[in-house]
């Protein structure tokens, strides 16, 4: 009997938390992505994030987050599909994004140029790095030329 006792005393429960979660460090995050000058909403109300434009125009990537720890910088890519190899399109060092208390998220502007070519499509990746070099999760929104 003693010995039983003594070797279950001995077991430990795995914790699977502790093996599933592994934090590097803060991070921030991307609430909302936009294209354009302004906010276009659907008849029921949906932001539509995504635009169609003229061939070679500068747009607005506009990137809406959060974060509890300093920013480094924002990074913008494009492929030619959500699952594409993406290119570095724009890098913009932090200090000129805007806290907006309405919305509760920073904001930052990051211009790109619409492809060259008329009729195009190409998808627009964000991401935001922090102090601490750890990038956010990266959102996406959908640029189309006009034909």
């Amino acid at each position: 009997m003693f010995v039983l006792l003594f070797l279950s005393s001995c077991y430990k429960e795995p914790d699977l938390f502790d093996d599933l979660l592994v934090s590097n460090g803060k991070v921030a995050q991307i609430a909302v992505l936009w294209l354009g000058d302004t906010k276009v909403y659907s008849a029921a109300g949906v932001l539509q994030p995504g635009i169609t434009v003229d061939s070679a125009t500068t747009v607005n990537v506009n990137i809406e987050y959060t974060s509890e720890i300093g920013v480094r910088e924002f990074k913008v890519y494009s492929a030619a599909t959500t699952t594409g190899t993406q290119t570095l399109l724009a890098t913009l060092p932090a200090g000129i994004q805007k806290y907006d208390t309405e919305l509760r998220n920073y904001v930052v502007k990051v211009p790109v140029k619409a492809p060259q070519s008329r009729n195009a499509t190409v998808v627009l990746f964000a991401e935001v790095i922090a102090e601490n070099g750890l990038p956010s999760s990266q959102r996406n929104v959908t640029l189309k030329t006009t034909p």
